[in-house]
C-alpha cells in the first residue's frame, strides 16, 4: 500500500471527516492547540531558566512541580495536532515545516527522558538560588531550543506548503 493510498484513508476517516463538516471544528481546534502550546512552554520556560541558572530566584521544586501540567498540555497538543492531521494529511504529510516540526518534538522528547530518568531526582534536592550541574544545564538549554525550533516550524507550516 502507497503512502498517498494511506492518507487518503486517514483523509476520509470519520475524524477527518469531522473536521472538513463544518466552520467550526478547524478554529476550535487552533484555539485548544495555542491553549495547550502556552500552557505547556509557559511552564517549561520556567523549569528551563531556573535550570539554566537565569532565574535562580524561582524555587526548584516548586518549577518542577509544574511537570504534569506540561504533560497534560502536551496531551491537549497531540490530541489537536491529530485532528489538524486528519482534517488534511496530505498538506501536512509532504510539508517541511511540518516535517521538521515533528522531528523536533520526537527529539525533545528524548531529550524529556533524559531530563527524568538523569536530572530529576538530583534537581528536586537542589537547594534554593543553588545551581544546576552542567548536564541539566545542556538539557534546558536543548529543551528551549528545540521547542522555540517546534513553535517556529509550527507556524511556518501554512506559510511552507
Amino acid at each position: 500500500m502507497a503512502i498517498n493510498d494511506i492518507l487518503d484513508m486517514i483523509r476520509v476517516s470519520p475524524i477527518g471527516e469531522f473536521m472538513r463538516s463544518g466552520f467550526w471544528q478547524w478554529p476550535l481546534m487552533q484555539n485548544l492547540h495555542f491553549i495547550g502550546l502556552c500552557l505547556l512552554f509557559g511552564p517549561l520556560l520556567a523549569i528551563d531558566l531556573r535550570v539554566l541558572g537565569v532565574c535562580r530566584f524561582i524555587p526548584m521544586k516548586g518549577a518542577l512541580s509544574l511537570i504534569p501540567m506540561i504533560l497534560g498540555a502536551f496531551v491537549l497538543n497531540l490530541l489537536t495536532g491529530i485532528m489538524f492531521f486528519f482534517g488534511d494529511p496530505v498538506r501536512f504529510y509532504y510539508n517541511f515545516s511540518f516535517q521538521w516540526k515533528m522531528a523536533l518534538i520526537v527529539l525533545a522528547g528524548i531529550n524529556a527522558l533524559w531530563f527524568w530518568l538523569g536530572e530529576h531526582a538530583k534537581l528536586s534536592s537542589l537547594a534554593d538560588g543553588e545551581q544546576a550541574n552542567f548536564q541539566a544545564k545542556i538539557i534546558a538549554g536543548l529543551s528551549l531550543a528545540m521547542w522555540l525550533g517546534v513553535v517556529t516550524f509550527g507556524r511556518l507550516i501554512p506559510y511552507l506548503e
